[in-house]
């Protein structure tokens, strides 16, 4: 499970740099001169993205799994 987890992983930060790197050309074409501040809010709101995306989708499954979202019958037994 870990090591498929990884590999899940190192995937996505391959395709999520192939996506940077294709947009760089897309903006070079468009002429927009990006500052090294710029590339940095770009990265880092990128790698927050996923990171937070990939955190809730753990916790969805971790809340699953551990039967957090079953329903209890003793509460509709007393209502």
């Amino acid at each position: 499970m870990l090591r498929k987890l990884i590999i899940i992983i190192v995937l996505g930060v391959i395709a999520l740099g192939g996506v940077l790197w294709a947009l760089t050309y897309f903006w070079q074409g468009l002429g927009s001169g990006l500052s090294g501040h710029g590339w940095f809010a770009y990265l880092l709101g990128g790698v927050l993205t996923i990171s937070l995306s990939v955190g809730l989708f753990l916790l969805t499954f971790l809340s699953s799994r551990h039967g957090y979202d079953d329903i209890d019958q003793t509460d509709e037994d007393s209502v």
